[in-house]
């Protein structure tokens, strides 16, 4: 840009691109220049770029006009996506850690890795396994921690046995950056930030005073109309219903067998007074009152209208304290009284709001109406740094375009480009599960290590920052080796049997099954193993074996005791008991 305070901004709608040079003086607006020009052809549909050389030669023309009028050379632009394609998903992600040590920060990056995850599937619905493939990750931001469910501020350095993330995470479908992107590139210019339709709009008509109300923002297109409502000072939820100007032209080309041309030209006269000339396609020239007309119309716009009623309540659960409709459907008469009506608001809380209506914009003769509260909206987005700008970052020979208004970090473009967790952070082992004595076991496998990064060419850490231009690499992880463990490892006291005999302690171990196998000590545990263990029932004669003593070896008359008195070789032994055994003489 040749002024800092001066920004070239553009909104491609379904019918119309808009485009404007504006700048900013103190506490206002004033717009140098600007060019609205129609699609020549069907390059749009909902909002959506379909022929992407189309749209590029309608947006060269406006960038070449500007240019010879302001005499300036533009580079970048700021743009708007619609706000039909933004999905703003909640969710949480669960991991099981072991108690024993302290939470680390690959901890808790892995599971915000998994709750990202959650987020990318559970917006993609159906698409399962390709959401990260088609949809675009803007930001996400932590709603809270919790240690074994209990909220924390900081995870790190902390034990328990479980951690969980709850966080709200926002997409776009790639191909509605992308798609933008390459439009842009078409027209030699590079994309100065990118904000979404409702928030650009609502930056305008809705003032610092009105943004702790309730109110539903409409922006009637050509082929949807967009739904934004604001609360507690900022945009809470979207939606959008696909009915808009369209369907209101397609009924008088369907009532009077017009072209869509000619259809539009005859919808946008209706909103004046006095007869309307046009001509059907058999060349037959008619000539009708606009009322007439708009008796024509008028289901069509009661339906829209309901079906934008009912859409609000849907998403808002309650009747919104106000209504404000822009776009150039909305000029259509009766508009606002039915959606007043549908609402059960009175006809004053629903309005239309224009550019005449911005004290703060001067400039734009000839620019009016509230066809041009958007493409303002995004130029001052742009101009207070409220919009999203991208930078370019490189990994792995593939451009990935990132937000970069928040100090991405490698980590945030690694997300971007499609890396899952695993990708990143690798595998842990599997674990080994097994029930002793009724009780499930879990020993975790080895930690991965973690994938080593570069960028620029040397050594980096996840947290960096990355900035235009960078260049990412990723050397893979290596994934943590299956957990292993012995019977004896998890032989303890409480299942040993401790014996004195002749006041020399004697630990017997337990007896051991493993899936109702006698085991032993040194035996590997199976995954999903059944193990038994108790202490040993012993008689006397059983701890001969244990000491491999040999009564028969006659050295005279054997004398056994347990706890001073007499045994045989059938006297029972317990946890404790206190054996004498010893030869004597019978000279």
């Amino acid at each position: 840009m040749s002024n800092e305070q001066e920004i070239f901004a553009v909104d491609i709608g379904t019918r119309t691109i808009v485009g404007i040079v504006l700048c900013k003086q103190n506490t206002n607006f004033k717009i140098l220049g600007y060019e609205m020009i129609e699609h020549g052809s069907r390059a749009m549909y909902d909002g959506q770029i379909h022929d992407i050389e189309a749209v590029a030669n309608s947006l060269t023309k406006i960038k070449n006009s500007l240019e010879k009028k302001l005499n300036k050379r533009f580079n970048k632009v700021a743009v708007a996506a619609a706000g039909r394609a933004l999905y703003t998903v909640e969710t949480e992600a669960t991991k099981k850690v072991s108690a024993h040590r302290e939470i680390t920060e690959q901890d808790i990056r892995n599971l915000e890795m998994e709750a990202i995850s959650n987020a990318t599937d559970k917006a993609s619905g159906e698409k399962g396994s390709e959401a990260i493939d088609s949809l675009y990750c803007v930001g996400y931001s932590v709603i809270n921690w919790l240690l074994e469910d209990e909220k924390m501020e900081n995870l790190l350095g902390q034990k328990g046995q479980s951690i969980s993330v709850k966080l709200v995470a926002t997409f776009l479908p790639r191909v509605v950056i992308e798609s933008l992107i390459s439009v842009i590139k078409r027209c030699e210019l590079e994309l100065y930030s990118i904000t979404l339709e409702p928030i650009a709009a609502s930056s305008v008509v809705m003032l610092p005073g009105m943004r702790k109300l309730n109110i539903a923002l409409v922006d009637i297109g050509a082929g949807t109309s967009d739904i934004a409502l604001s609360q507690d000072g900022s945009i809470y939820a979207y939606g959008m219903v696909p009915m808009a100007g369209d369907e209101i032209t397609e009924k008088i080309c369907e009532t009077y067998l017009l072209d869509f041309d000619e259809g539009e030209r005859v919808k946008k006269q209706l909103t004046e007074e006095g007869n309307i000339k046009f001509q059907d396609i058999l060349c037959q020239v008619h000539e009708l009152e606009a009322k007439e007309i708009r008796n024509v119309i008028k289901p069509v716009i009661a339906e829209i209208s309901s079906n934008i009623a009912h859409k609000i309540l849907e998403l808002n659960k309650k009747i919104p304290a106000a209504v404000l409709c822009i776009g150039g459907g909305s000029l259509m008469p009766d508009f606002t009284e039915f959606i007043a009506n549908h609402l059960e608001l009175s006809r004053e809380r629903v309005g239309v709001r224009t550019k005449e209506s911005l004290s703060f914009i001067k400039g734009g003769e000839g620019l009016s109406g509230p066809i041009a509260i958007t493409p303002i909206g995004i130029a001052i987005n742009a101009l207070e740094g409220n919009a999203l700008s991208f930078i370019k970052v490189f990994i792995e020979d593939k451009i990935i375009h990132i937000l970069g208004q928040d100090k991405p970090t490698v980590l945030k473009a690694l997300v971007c480009a499609g890396y899952k967790s695993s990708q990143i952070f690798g595998k842990p082992g599997m674990a080994l599960t097994f029930t002793l004595n009724g009780k499930i076991q879990i020993v975790k496998g080895e930690m991965a290590t973690p994938g080593v990064i570069t960028m620029n060419g040397k050594n980096a850490d996840f947290d960096d920052i990355v900035h235009d231009g960078a260049v990412i690499s990723l050397k893979p992880p290596i994934d943590g080796s299956p957990a292993k463990a012995k019977i004896k490892d998890f032989v303890s006291c409480e299942y040993e049997t401790t014996i004195y005999i002749n006041d020399r302690e004697l630990k017997i171990k337990p007896q051991i099954t493993m899936n109702n196998v006698v085991a032993d000590l040194e035996e590997d545990i199976s995954d999903d193993a059944v193990i038994t263990m108790k202490k040993r029932e012993l008689i006397l004669s059983d701890l001969f074996e244990i000491i491999c003593f040999k009564p028969e070896d006659t050295k005279g008359k054997l004398v056994m005791k347990v706890n001073g008195m007499d045994a045989g070789f059938a006297t029972r032994i317990k946890d404790g008991d206190n054996v004498k055994i010893y030869w004597k003489s019978t000279k």
